[in-house]
């Protein structure tokens, strides 16, 4: 499983490098977008396959997620426009209604709540998330304060490292004579306390280098932590420790909670897009619940 495992870490990161270091380049500024839409729909057909859902819910689903998806995208690209956020608006409007009107269009009833929740869960669990995490990389276009080609790749980090050292130590326990003591074995039995220790603390020590290492990151942190500590460098620290914690935490929920939605539909992993991690749901559901707070502070950070 390992010796699949890193290539396709390695690629991953290759990809995403270079979408987000091409955002702001006019020869590549489609590059990240482009790839996020593959990701949007690759995402939302294994979500639908686990709901079940099939037909012309599954078929609009995947049209009304690529378009909030892209919306989002246009509404964090031009923030200056007001225009295109009240076009913006109104497809939102759109799919908000049609997504209802799907029962009463084709006449079919029996399922119909099963299926409109599960479009709706889609929508918000998927492209909505995803076009945030777009917005952390392009909040330079509304706030020079920013660079979003470093604080996407830091926030991304923060919650990978959690399931990497969740993966190490957890793996690392369960194969010595000590063993290790499950978590939370009725929703995933593989994970350990050991496991989240590890997780937590490698989130912590890659929030915290990065807070010190990395320009503009480093600012903004000690913004955020001279309100704990006058101190430069422990206000650094704890600035970055507080994200980083939360960021892990929510990470950590959102492993969870797709768990749960796998065990509920009977099926180990989400897809098989990605050699030795499964889907691209396995890959992204440590981000998808963070992201939120990820554009949250991001925000809020540009505002000081």
């Amino acid at each position: 499983m390992l010796k699949f495992r890193i290539p396709s870490a390695l690629a991953l990161i290759a990809v995403f490098s270079l979408g987000v270091w091409g955002i702001y380049k006019p020869c590549l500024f489609w590059l990240l977008p482009l790839l996020a839409s593959l990701l949007v729909l690759a995402a939302c057909c294994e979500m639908l396959k686990m709901t079940g859902t099939q037909g012309i819910y599954r078929a609009w689903t995947i049209v009304a997620s690529l378009l909030i998806f892209l919306g989002g995208y246009c509404f964090f690209r031009y923030p200056n426009f007001q225009r295109v956020k009240v076009v913006l608006g109104f497809i939102a409007l759109l799919v908000f209604t049609a997504t209802f009107l799907i029962p009463l269009v084709t006449g079919s009833i029996k399922g119909a709540i099963q299926s409109v929740s599960a479009s709706f869960l889609t929508l918000l669990y998927i492209p909505v998330p995803l076009a945030l995490l777009l917005g952390v990389a392009l909040i330079g276009f509304s706030s020079p304060k920013l660079d979003g080609r470093l604080f996407l790749p830091y926030f991304v980090a923060i919650v990978k490292g959690a399931d990497i050292g969740a993966y190490f130590l957890g793996t690392l326990f369960a194969k010595s004579p000590m063993g290790s003591h499950k978590f939370v074995p009725e929703i995933s039995p593989k994970k350990s306390i050991e496991g989240l220790i590890g997780g937590i603390s490698l989130s912590l020590a890659v929030g915290i280098l990065g807070a010190i290492y990395i320009p503009n990151v480093s600012d903004t942190m000690l913004l955020l932590g001279s309100k704990i500590y006058s101190d430069a460098a422990l206000g650094r620290i704890a600035g970055a420790a507080v994200v980083s914690l939360i960021l892990c935490l929510l990470s950590i929920v959102g492993d969870l909670v797709e768990s749960i939605w796998k065990r509920d539909s009977g099926i180990k992993d989400s897809g098989s897009y990605i050699p030795g991690m499964g889907g691209i749901l396995d890959v992204a559901d440590s981000l998808l619940l963070a992201a939120p707070f990820m554009y949250a502070i991001t925000l809020t950070l540009s505002r000081f």
